[in-house]
């Protein structure tokens, strides 16, 4: 099964903090503008994916003399995250780490969230003081956590049938709607059990 780690193009960031996803990759893709902090920083990229309008000609004419395989996407209705998330999809992989989605404007780092919920993806994003995930419908999700880990929770939309297990706050066959009620769960094992039978959910665990 094959890991594959996603590349966002946030500003400044180090990606050398991730190294061990880096590292523990089978696949990289580059979003758009990514491609110029993985060439600075050394990191091998095999694929870009974008409509190319953050990345100069002298870079995009650097990149075709390599080994990355260019995959240009001009349709406009969705980002170069969801853009990238969906042609990973094809590789059928055992997991897709998100890194370099961190900070930037606000509208796109909500933006981001909601690519995992409209790839109806179970690609985890990485950032500084959490990981992000989605949780969908018919779907019974478990994570390892230390216990006392602070975690949210967050319905989009209408949620229900909701079961959490293995926290201080539990759920059991509830009913989530948009609200500031998920904030600052706390785990009590070191699993943490999430489902719905309607709805999308997303699950933020501080690191």
């Amino acid at each position: 099964m094959t890991n594959i780690l996603i590349i966002g193009n946030a500003r400044d960031e180090k990606l050398s903090k991730w190294n061990s996803l880096i590292e523990n990759s089978d696949i990289i893709i580059a979003c758009d503008g990514a491609i110029n902090r993985c060439i600075e920083q050394q990191i091998n990229v095999d694929y870009l994916i974008g409509d190319m309008d953050s990345i100069t000609q002298e870079i995009l004419e650097q990149v075709k003399f390599s080994n990355v395989e260019i995959v240009e996407i001009q349709e406009q209705n969705n980002n170069d995250l969801t853009k990238a998330i969906i042609f990973s999809q094809r590789f059928e992989p055992k997991a897709v780490n998100i890194i370099g989605v961190d900070g930037g404007n606000s509208d796109h780092q909500f933006c981001n969230y909601m690519s995992l919920i409209e790839c109806n993806s179970n690609a985890k994003i990485h950032l500084e003081d959490c990981t992000v995930c989605a949780v969908h419908q018919s779907e019974i999700k478990y994570f390892s956590v230390e216990i006392g880990t602070l975690f949210s929770v967050f319905s989009i939309g209408t949620s229900s049938g909701v079961n959490l297990t293995g926290a201080k706050w539990e759920l059991e066959s509830s009913t989530l709607t948009p609200s500031s009620n998920g904030l600052h769960n706390i785990a009590t094992n070191e699993r943490i059990g999430l489902s719905c039978e309607s709805g999308n959910l997303l699950l933020f665990v501080n690191r």
